[in-house]
């Protein structure tokens, strides 16, 4: 039998244990607590950026946001209800009211948008890239044989005048080219769409979105390539993570655990490799 002073120490080191818990987590889960207890997990997806999520999509295409959430409940054991919004301001409110539990929607983190929602651990990194009229770059020495690429990342083309951008308003992306091209003719746009097709009309030399984004159009649309550059190296980190709402730390750490897990087991860089290099999810038209 334990003594009485075992039993103490037992009881002390318990009562440590549980302090520092909750010194550091606060109160039990609320979040993990509602999704066991009405066994669904509810994440919200951003509607129009596939492939992170793919509206009517091919079999097992469902998307790269929407395959995570579907690993999130597995690992929960739970039902899975996807929720499609439009804007990172309908994510959070849908987070705040307790509507949704997670937002996983190709966002990326950033300080304003951290007055509004806690961040995961990022899940992937993104950067500023472009698609840029092969016409509007000098050409490439003849008569050479070219070892090294020209313009690997946005700031190798510092030095390129003449060249007009065109980009979604008010994104990381508009913020990194005002900062970075200051004396360039820079065009914002409510959408992608609209930026991309300014670039199409030949009103812009480059259109610039997140590497992701542009791998997903030429894995789309390979005949790109013949008109326009990709350009896809890093030259600032953009962390596309998840978004929870401001007050369950518990939770928090529970989803970075998950996260790390998916990284170290290779599942991230496997669906990477199934939605960024491989056109099988693309809709036949």
């Amino acid at each position: 039998m334990l003594s009485l002073q075992r039993i103490q120490y037992v009881y002390i080191f318990t009562f440590l244990v549980f302090s520092i818990s909750v010194s550091i987590f606060g109160e039990p889960s609320q979040v993990l607590e509602k999704i066991r207890k009405t066994k669904t997990l509810t994440v919200s997806v951003n509607e129009f950026y596939d492939p992170f999520y793919i509206e009517n999509p091919n079999p097992n295409f469902p998307g790269l946001d929407v395959e995570l959430a579907q690993e999130y409940a597995k690992f929960l054991d739970v039902d899975l209800k996807i929720i499609p919004l439009r804007t990172f301001d309908q994510h959070a409110r849908m987070l705040e009211k307790g509507d949704t539990q997670i937002a996983i929607a190709g966002i990326s983190s950033s300080i304003n948008r951290f007055k509004d929602v806690y961040f995961t651990d990022p899940y992937l990194i993104s950067t500023p890239a472009a698609l840029v009229n092969r016409t509007a770059l000098p050409p490439e020495p003849e008569g050479q044989i070219v070892t090294v690429q020209l313009f690997r990342n946005l700031n190798d083309l510092t030095n390129i005048t003449g060249i007009s951008y065109s980009v979604l308003a008010n994104s990381s992306n508009h913020l990194f080219l005002r900062d970075a091209f200051p004396k360039a003719q820079i065009f914002s746009y409510f959408t992608n769409e609209a930026a991309l097709n300014e670039l199409k009309k030949n009103n812009v030399n480059a259109f610039v979105a997140d590497s992701f984004y542009i791998q997903a159009l030429l894995q789309k649309d390979s005949s790109l390539r013949a008109n326009y550059l990709p350009i896809l190296g890093v030259v600032q980190e953009d962390h596309i993570s998840m978004a929870t709402a401001r007050r369950d730390v518990e939770f928090l750490y529970n989803l970075n655990f998950f996260i790390k897990e998916l990284k170290r087991t290779g599942k991230i860089q496997g669906l990477i490799n199934k939605y960024f290099k491989s056109n099988q999810w693309v809709k036949k038209e």
